[in-house]
């Protein structure tokens, strides 16, 4: 049953989605000309980054922005995609006939990014089609079983999240500054665009506490330097953990916000 309940979310975001076709079209193009962007500014920036770019295989800066670029859009899923589905429930009116379904509101949370999840995985897979064919972008190296740990681990550390977003708009009727101020210190200091090492010593000490960073640095030394799982130890323990004390804080909050929102009756209010 829950495994039907599960498809009925797919199957309702994929058909949203193809009901807008153009919708491919501009997230193709939308990547395509970012990396076109990042491969000239790379060759903008050859030899004054070599020393902080080596300890990523070597490539210059343009594999190593791909990488970032990529899992950025992952992680905005995660952070976004919860609110999105619970502001647009709220918007309609489905929201408050859901929750009185015999469903468990683990179920409705996870449900609701599994398209998002999908869709983002296939964008990472055009940034790296894109890269490799067009700009040669190095795949020689890559362990894909240790990427894919990554990006579950990834997933799971920031998905509570965007959980305690979606929770922060079921009370206030509002976007919350969670997922922009995790966003832009991720942007900021967790290396989308530049190496850690450039940054100032403390300001490492606060990316150190961003999941973000330990999710690109694990991605990145899986692509680029072939790690694997056993070598990325590190940052599964860090993801790991963050997932582990985040998700069940996040459900809670989430279960007690539509508590409150039940109580108050503004379930349908937006």
């Amino acid at each position: 049953m829950r495994f039907h309940k599960v498809s009925a979310f797919f199957v309702r975001d994929l058909l949203w989605d193809l009901s807008y076709p153009l919708n491919f079209f501009w997230r193709g193009a939308s990547i395509f000309f970012s990396l076109v962007t990042f491969y000239f500014l790379g060759r903008l920036v050859t030899g004054a980054t070599t020393g902080h770019l080596a300890a990523y295989g070597g490539g210059g800066y343009f594999p190593f922005v791909l990488v970032g670029l990529a899992l950025a859009g992952f992680q905005n899923v995660a952070l976004n995609s919860i609110s999105s589905a619970v502001q647009y429930g709220m918007y309609t009116g489905t929201l408050e006939a859901m929750l009185v379904t015999p469903t468990s509101i683990s179920t409705i949370v996870f449900s609701s990014v599994l398209y998002q999840f999908v869709s983002s995985l296939l964008s990472i897979l055009l940034y790296v089609a894109f890269g490799a064919l067009l700009f040669g972008f190095p795949l020689g190296q890559a362990d894909f079983l240790s990427a894919a740990v990554m990006l579950v681990l990834t997933l799971l550390a920031h998905l509570p999240l965007g959980i305690l977003s979606a929770s922060f708009l079921l009370i206030f009727k509002r976007g919350d500054p969670i997922t922009s101020l995790v966003g832009h210190l991720s942007a900021l200091l967790a290396g989308v665009y530049f190496p850690l090492s450039v940054l100032p010593g403390w300001l490492q000490v606060v990316s150190f506490f961003l999941p973000f960073t330990h999710a690109l640095e694990g991605l990145r030394q899986a692509v680029l330097n072939g790690r694997t799982v056993m070598e990325l130890s590190t940052q599964v323990l860090v993801l790991s953990i963050f997932a582990i004390i985040l998700l069940p804080l996040s459900l809670a909050v989430f279960s007690y916000a539509i508590h409150q929102a039940k109580r108050l009756g503004t379930l349908s209010q937006f």
